[in-house]
């Protein structure tokens, strides 16, 4: 078995980039228990924290900078997840599902990563070594590459600038899932969403953008009817995902005991969407 890994990400933040990783992340694992296996791992690359949190889960010290600054050992690996599960305290039942949860100690352990293999391709360069220089692309693949085995799906959520750890994000990743807010400000700047993940492709990253999720909308408004034809225009229909609306619910289910829409209110318009995206991520295989 090897995972699935999905980004969520976008270049401008609060379009509801940790929303839609970590709802995405129960409704797969629903799925793959429904069905009979597989677990999901939410792998939070953003300094905030917010994966855990927003599922009702204290990290406890888990943090996934720990991971990026060791070996890649399966026992690191094991120490820093943690299930997600919280049926046995009366919160959702999740037996499948497991998070990696961030701190702000990975702002630190990104620049003790860039240390290290620029200290590493100099003394390449001083042995004049060709071909088996470490390099800072493959950086995730070397210390997360065991989780792939482990699951069958990875969602990471990641913050508004990867900076140095884009192009390892999206070396390890197959896929890339765009939240894109629907109001003047989010959607008039299209190309700036997914910019890094066109240039990473054109550097032979194999990397594909799997979905566009405007998120906020508010369906009768002109300017979101325009907006959606521009993103309709520029990333073409078959890649827009459905529209979750704007919706107090949705900020709520987390404050409510730590739950996604899914669990929180799994009727409401916005929890349809949301499953429909989770259904369409799935129907890929």
């Amino acid at each position: 078995m090897t995972a699935k890994v999905y980004t969520v990400e976008n270049r401008k933040g609060g379009v509801g980039k940790t929303t839609t990783a970590v709802t995405l992340a129960v409704g797969l694992a629903r799925r793959l228990y429904e069905d009979g296996g597989g677990n999901v791992l939410v792998i939070d690359m953003d300094p905030q924290g917010d994966a855990a949190r927003g599922l009702g889960l204290d990290p406890n010290g888990r943090c996934v900078s720990n991971v990026l600054l060791s070996d890649g050992s399966v026992d690191v690996l094991r120490a820093n997840v943690m299930a997600a599960d919280r049926g046995g305290d009366g919160g959702p039942s999740r037996p499948n599902l497991y998070v990696m949860p961030a701190s702000d100690k990975l702002s630190e352990a990104k620049e003790d990563i860039l240390t290290e293999f620029a200290l590493a391709a100099a003394r390449s360069m001083r042995s004049r070594r060709s071909g088996n220089e470490r390099h800072l692309v493959d950086v995730l693949d070397e210390k997360l590459g065991l989780a792939k085995q482990a699951f069958s799906y990875i969602i990471m959520d990641c913050p508004p600038t990867l900076d140095l750890l884009q192009q390892a994000v999206h070396q390890y990743a197959d896929y890339a899932i765009v939240p894109v807010k629907v109001d003047f400000h989010g959607a008039s700047a299209t190309g700036r969403h997914t910019s890094n993940i066109l240039q990473d492709q054109a550097e032979g990253i194999d990397i594909t953008i799997a979905a566009i999720v405007p998120t906020f909308v508010n369906a009768q408004h002109n300017l979101t009817k325009s907006m959606m034809r521009e993103l309709s225009r520029v990333y073409g229909k078959q890649v827009i995902a459905k529209t979750i609306p704007n919706t107090v619910r949705v900020a709520e289910a987390p404050a409510s005991g730590g739950r996604t829409i899914l669990e929180y209110m799994p009727d409401s318009p916005a929890a349809r969407a949301y499953q429909d995206l989770v259904d369409r991520i799935y129907a890929q295989g």
